[in-house]
């Protein structure tokens, strides 16, 4: 171990890995180029069937930071690979990158910087687009003005309303608080499950800092998750449904955990409406007339759809379709059939 290795704490990479053969070289090269001098280097190999844990054995051999490779023995989804990975960790802080993803070489070096400088929990920045069909990069910041540094209770409000929304492996954790406020990923759901994380990330934080800096690199290309994962009619609603599931669950913890009534609201009276306003789409969509009708005549269902009126001006379109359902649900059922 250097010098510099003591004066920097251990961070944990973990890359959860499932066919990325083309991409996880890249992917891997921009973690061990980063400029933090103390990283492991975590991939979950989630039971590929092409070249991926090769590949990533090849890359990592001679790389000089400490690795290990982790075999899955079947499929088990981005959700659970992510939770295989922070349980084999050894680092003091946490990052998680997607296999077909990059990042600037000074991510970890600035969000280190943020935590250590305001003895806080966690730190996020923004990141960029970037296009393999020629487009040009597009930069997604974090767009708050004024102090690097907010409250988790602001935080899960902006994220819920989405001026803000940092990506997943754009944040840098306290290992140790990540553990004691029992963070996992939700496994099975292929959509929606880095929201859950980051909120009640946020709604556990005392605060957090971030930084203007877009330094995760999001790459966009044709055999991707979410295009893959969409391919078919019924991947697409697969995901709409794990999408719902993950709002409720968000929604439950969050009334629970809530650190102000502020955003025990927001639980109960806007992510709640919310995901049961999915749960309906969802009943439309396949056409189930009877759980549509009989989710409708629930009373605690009708109560929380006429809750999400609180939020009106800050989203009137979630109010609207809870209008909709209260009162015309046949024109709203129709609508949304498929």
């Amino acid at each position: 171990m250097s010098s510099q290795d003591n004066i920097y704490p251990l961070v944990s990479v973990v890359v959860p890995a499932y066919n990325n053969e083309t991409h996880i070289a890249g992917t891997l090269a921009s973690i061990i180029a980063q400029d933090y001098p103390n990283i492991e280097i975590i991939v979950v190999n989630d039971a590929s069937t092409d070249g991926t844990e090769a590949v990533a054995q090849r890359i990592l051999a001679g790389c000089g930071r400490p690795f290990s490779i982790i075999k899955h023995k079947e499929n088990r989804g981005v959700s659970a690979a992510r939770n295989t990975g922070m349980d084999a960790m050894r680092g003091e802080f946490l990052w998680f990158m997607d296999s077909d993803d990059m990042a600037e070489n000074t991510l970890v070096s600035t969000l280190y910087a943020l935590v250590n400088k305001y003895q806080c929990d966690l730190a996020f920045c923004g990141f960029k687009d970037r296009f393999e069909d020629g487009h040009p990069d597009a930069l997604v910041p974090v767009e708050l003005k004024g102090a690097t540094i907010r409250n988790g209770e602001e935080l899960v409000w902006l994220r819920v309303f989405r001026k803000i929304a940092p990506h997943i492996c754009g944040m840098l954790l306290r290992k140790q608080f990540v553990f004691k406020a029992g963070l996992r990923f939700y496994e099975g759901c292929t959509a929606g499950e880095d929201v859950e994380f980051q909120l009640k990330a946020f709604c556990r934080a005392g605060q957090a800092a971030f930084t203007l800096e877009c330094l995760y690199i999001y790459v966009h290309h044709a055999g991707m998750g979410s295009i893959r994962d969409n391919d078919s009619k019924e991947k697409h609603r697969r995901r709409y449904q794990d999408n719902m599931a993950a709002e409720i669950r968000t929604a439950q913890y969050l009334s629970e955990q809530a650190p102000s009534e502020r955003i025990k609201n927001v639980a109960d009276s806007f992510l709640l409406p919310k995901a049961l306003i999915r749960q309906f789409t969802l009943f439309a969509k396949t056409n189930d007339r009877a759980e549509f009708k009989k989710l409708l005549s629930d009373r605690s269902t009708r109560k929380t759809l006429t809750e999400s009126k609180k939020f009106l001006f800050q989203k009137p379109e979630i109010y609207g379709k809870a209008f909709l359902l209260l009162y015309f649900p046949d024109i709203y059922y129709h609508m949304r059939r498929e």
